[in-house]
Formats: C-alpha cells, sequence, structure tokens
C-alpha cells in the first residue's frame, strides 16, 4: 500500500514455549500468497503479504481502513532476532510478540524479554501457546478463530484456559505490564493483549496477526511512512550464494537501496565504502519444490521493510549486527562513515576491572551489556566476534579475580584462546540464551569469591585462644612443651602469643596430638603445644589464657570478614587490650 512500509515483527520468549513452531505456521501464511511477494525464510525473515493480512483480517479488523501494506517478521537463527538485532536509535523491530506457553507462564527468560521490550519501549502482544494441550480442547478439522475453538470447546474448558491466561496476567503485572485477553482491552496504550493460541492446529493465528495490524494502525504511523529518498539497512550476517559470491543478507527499514548506490557499511576494523553490485532475493518456489539450492533472482531496486542479499566489493569484511546507508548526491561521506563508527563503539562504560563480553552481533553485544549493567556487572571489554587468546591474556591481567570470566554470547572460542598451565584462571561462560550465562557467572563468581575468602583468612593471623591444662607440663622451657585446650577460633603454628595484659609469651612452633603434627587445631580441641621462648613458672602458669597477636593491618582485615561469634569476641577482646596503650588502633 502506497505511503507506508510494512512493520517489522519479532518473536521472544523463554526456551521451547512455541517461537519456532509459531513462526513455521506464520510461514505457511506467506507460502499461500508467495506470488504476491511470498516467503523469504531463507535468509532470516517471513513476510506476510498484504492479500494474506486483508484476508486474515475479514469480520476481525476493519478492512476498509486497511493501510499495512503486510508485516514482515524476524527470523533469524544464531541472532535471537529482537535482541540482537538493532537499527539507529534502537531495536530493528517495529512490534514484538511475546511467546509464552499456556502450561508454564512466565519465565526466567520471558523476564528477560519483558526487560528488553520495557527497556526498547516496545509495542508488544502476548501469545498464549500450546492450548490444544489444556484438557478439553477440541481439535478443529482446519484452522478456525479463537471464538470458534472455545465455543467448540465447552464451559470448563473455558474456565480451565482463562485460570492459565489470568496468572500469565498476573505474571505481567508484577513486571510493570497490566494486560487482559485481547478482545477484553479496550484501551491499548494502557493494557497488552493476550492472543491464546496452537499453531499446531491454527487457532488464534488470524486474531494475533490481527492484533499486530491493529497495533501497527493505531501506534505506529509516523515510524512507518514509507521513506523513497537514501535508504538503510541491518547487516544479519554474511555468506557465499552460488553464482553470485559473497553476499550480505540485510533488512532495509528505511528508504530503499538500488543497484549502483554507494554505500558505507559497518566492518570488523571500521565503516567502510562501497557500490552495490546486485540485490537478490529467493526465486519464487514452485509447488512441490524444497529450499535446498533455490535459485535467486535479481532485483534492480528494494523498498523497505524489506529483506534481500546484498553483493559489493568487500562485503565479506561487514560486521553482523552493524548497520548500512546509502550515500546520496550532496551527502558528506566522511560524516556518515563518523555516525557509523560511534554506533559500533564499544557498548559499555568500561571498568578497569570487570568481564569481558563477546557477542555474535554489535545488537547482541549492546544486549548483553544492558543485562550486565542491570546486574551490577561491571566490563572490562567488549567486542564482537569468536574469543582468541589475546582476550585471555588481557583478562588474566584484571585485578579482581572474581572477574577474570568471559561471556560469550552466540560466539565460539578459538581452539588455541584457553591460557597455558600455570597462568591465572580465565574462566568462559559460553551459550545461546543469555540469562543462563549470567546465571553461570553469578553462581561461578560468589564461589570463587567464597574460596578467595576462605584462602584469605589463610593468610591472615586468625583470633585464637587458648588454656594451659594444669599437669599437662611435658617440658617447661627451650621450648616449652605443654598441654593446651582451644577456647575459640582455629589455632595455627608460626603465630605469637600474649597474655591478657599484652606481654608477649612467644612463637608457637607446632601443634601435636596423638604423637603426630598437626597443621592446625579447632575450638574444644585438647593437645600439645611447642612455644618458643615461654618458660612455665616465669612467663606463664599452668591455667594461664593465651590469646593470638593480632598485627594492626589483620585487625582491619578481619573486621570485613565473616567470623563465629568467639572468633569475634577474640578479636575484640585483643582491640581493646591494643588500645589502651593506641586509642586508634586497628581503625
Amino acid at each position: 500500500m502506497p505511503g507506508l512500509r510494512q512493520p517489522i515483527v519479532s518473536l521472544l520468549g523463554h526456551v521451547d514455549h512455541g517461537k519456532t513452531t509459531l513462526l513455521d505456521r506464520i510461514a505457511g501464511l506467506g507460502r499461500a500468497e508467495r506470488e504476491a511477494g511470498g516467503i523469504t525464510q531463507e535468509i532470516g525473515a517471513i513476510e506476510v503479504p498484504g492479500p494474506t493480512v486483508l484476508a486474515l483480517c475479514q469480520g476481525i479488523l476493519d478492512t476498509a481502513r486497511f493501510d499495512v501494506p503486510g508485516l514482515l517478521f524476524i527470523d533469524t537463527p544464531g541472532h535471537r532476532s529482537f535482541e540482537t538485532l538493532r537499527r539507529r536509535g534502537g531495536a530493528l523491530a517495529d512490534l514484538a510478540v511475546l511467546v509464552v506457553d499456556v502450561r508454564e507462564g512466565g519465565m526466567p527468560q520471558t523476564r528477560e524479554s519483558i526487560q528488553i521490550l520495557r527497556h526498547e519501549k516496545t509495542p508488544f502482544a502476548v501469545a498464549l501457546t500450546k492450548i490444544d494441550l489444556l484438557a478439553g480442547f477440541r481439535k478443529p478439522s482446519g484452522p478456525i478463530s479463537l471464538a470458534e475453538e472455545l465455543q467448540r470447546s465447552g464451559d470448563e474448558y473455558r474456565r480451565v484456559l482463562d485460570a492459565r491466561l489470568y496468572s500469565v496476567s498476573e505474571d505481567l503485572d508484577r513486571l510493570g505490564f497490566s494486560a487482559d485477553r485481547y478482545d477484553k482491552v479496550s484501551d491499548f496504550t494502557r493494557n497488552v493483549g493476550i492472543v491464546p493460541l496452537s499453531s499446531k492446529h491454527s487457532v488464534g493465528i488470524a486474531e494475533l496477526i490481527a492484533l499486530l495490524v491493529g497495533l501497527s494502525q493505531r501506534f505506529l504511523q509516523q515510524e512507518l511512512e514509507l521513506v523513497r529518498q537514501g535508504g538503510e539497512a541491518t547487516i544479519l550476517e554474511r555468506s557465499d550464494q552460488r553464482g553470485v559470491g559473497p553476499v550480505g543478507s540485510v533488512i532495509v527499514y528505511q528508504g530503499r537501496l538500488a543497484v549502483g548506490d554507494e554505500i558505507v557499511a559497518t566492518g570488523r576494523t571500521g565503516p567502510f565504502s562501497t557500490k552495490i553490485r546486485g540485490i537478490y532475493r529467493p526465486a519464487v518456489r514452485r509447488q512441490g519444490k524444497g529450499t535446498r539450492n533455490r535459485p535467486i533472482e535479481s532485483l534492480p531496486a528494494l523498498e523497505a521493510a524489506a529483506v534481500a542479499f546484498l553483493a559489493a566489493p568487500g562485503i565479506e569484511d561487514a560486521l553482523p549486527g552493524g548497520l548500512l546507508k546509502v550515500v546520496r548526491a550532496g551527502d558528506d561521506r566522511a560524516a556518515i562513515e563518523a555516525d557509523l563508527a560511534r554506533e559500533s563503539q564499544p557498548v559499555a562504560v568500561l571498568a578497569e576491572s570487570g568481564v569481558a563480553l563477546a557477542a555474535d552481533t554489535l545488537g547482541g553485544l549492546e544486549a548483553l551489556a544492558f543485562e550486565c549493567k542491570e546486574a551490577g556487572i561491571p566490563v572490562h571489554e567488549a567486542f564482537v566476534g569468536p574469543v582468541g587468546r589475546p582476550t585471555y591474556l588481557k583478562m588474566a591481567m584484571v585485578k579482581d579475580p572474581t572477574h577474570r570470566a568471559i561471556l560469550a554470547f552466540n560466539v565460539p572460542v578459538l581452539p588455541d584462546a584457553s591460557p597455558a598451565g600455570g597462568e591465572p584462571e580465565v574462566k568462559t561462560f559460553q551459550g545461546e540464551v543469555m540469562y543462563r550465562i549470567l546465571e553461570e557467572y553469578r553462581a561461578w563468581q560468589e564461589e570463587r569469591g567464597r574460596t578467595l575468602r576462605s584462602e584469605a583468612r589463610l593468610a591472615l593471623v586468625h583470633p585464637a585462644k587458648l588454656e594451659i591444662l594444669r599437669g599437662f607440663i611435658f617440658r617447661s622451657s627451650k621450648p616449652a612443651i605443654v598441654g593446651v585446650k582451644i577456647l575459640a577460633g582455629t589455632l595455627r603454628p608460626g603465630v605469637r602469643l600474649m597474655r591478657s595484659d599484652g606481654t608477649t609469651v612467644g612463637l608457637l612452633r607446632s601443634l601435636q596430638k596423638k604423637n603426630e603434627s598437626v597443621k592446625a587445631a579447632e575450638e574444644d580441641e585438647e593437645l600439645a603445644a611447642s612455644i618458643d621462648g615461654a618458660v612455665v613458672g616465669r612467663n606463664v602458669h599452668e591455667g594461664d589464657q593465651l590469646l593470638v597477636e593480632i598485627p594492626e593491618s589483620a585487625a582491619r582485615s578481619l573486621k570485613e570478614m565473616p567470623l563465629s561469634d568467639r572468633e569475634r569476641a577474640v578479636l575484640d577482646e585483643v582491640v581493646r587490650l591494643r588500645r589502651t596503650a593506641s586509642p586508634f588502633w586497628g581503625q
């Protein structure tokens, strides 16, 4: 339709909640009108042309006022569509569909998706999938509306579905969105519409499409205005096409691209300029033919919103998730290059000590950086592409050991990347689900922190108190060997002991139990202690209670560490004793 471009729609949601099945069903809608523009699923998008949308919306929308020329659904395996693909100024998608399994409701990745939607201020609808798995569902013989299915399945089924739907509505409310079933929403500026559906049996698909069209026409008129001058696109990925050579898969989101246009594209080492040599799309599929080795057709130009293969010298160096812009007559190419360079700058405020982020696209990197910011995780470096050895070497030098980690979203780790034996540990967390990467890092960070704190405690002189047992004097001096009982803390050889008046007694040389040396003794243990400098009857006596001498620097550190009640009492006793001579000791 003249005047408007088709909106770009992305699907988000938790793993296994039905995104793929829903996209497959939507793809089937595109195939039904393949002669009118058809499906471009092979290069990252599913196009539902205007005639199909118009037919679906009959009886649901006022088709007399139908302006949207179709819908372009992003389907980009490996890019996680919405959160990884960007355009200048925000997310690539104009609209989103949040996919939720009717049986499971809100899950961790559902919450992550909602955070992204809130951050991008993107209008969205909820597809409540798999309603055919609820008890009482009656399998239809073909595609039908949700209203027809509810009528066929009966009252008990409606009650079960309503209960599940309102449970999801409550989940959304807790996350800051008011929601209700789409046909009960009167103001979509205040409420999110929920469409129960079965992708498997094509129930409710028409209602979802109609809701997306309605949202587009009501809220996105200005954003969807067709611009015919200039052109801007997002680079999905690079590949080789038979008979063409290296190409870049792109989604044109504004204006138009034409063969012969000069363009500036985001590259791995910075923006570069080139000229469009060819624009290609998969040729119309013939009935009964598969997708393998599908021929492609050449186009002279392409208007937004659309997806295509782009051939241009140097396109193999384009950065997935990067941007592309047409240089029009009179445009300042250097200014455009500078503009795109700013768009590809690191997407996080870098800290002296923090983790490294790696992702397959700029958008994925931005989304990961945003999640780290929300979680309070500092970032030391951020880049697009695989993880190599230079990153490991750099992260091994980060000051905080709990930050020596690489969060790798949708990218591989090169075989020679891992540090050799003896080098500081650098932990890598890889995956295709962002929240899992963050959860795994957080768990490791906590465990690593506990280990480091435990090691730090071992390195410090630790609070301990002991009593010299009566009747267990085995040697009175050089060194004195006496029986002792540990009253508090953990006692280890190598510490100096003092009396309760602050007088030094001597150095604890060793501990023995059952004629065997031990490295430490815990509370309430009784054993033999060898003390250099102690002379029984002179500076130490049976029944005396001795404290471990704690250096002032250790006392400061111990104040911030977890101690038992008895250990804390010993530390406080030492501090009080020292402050009789130095009022600010240990502060």
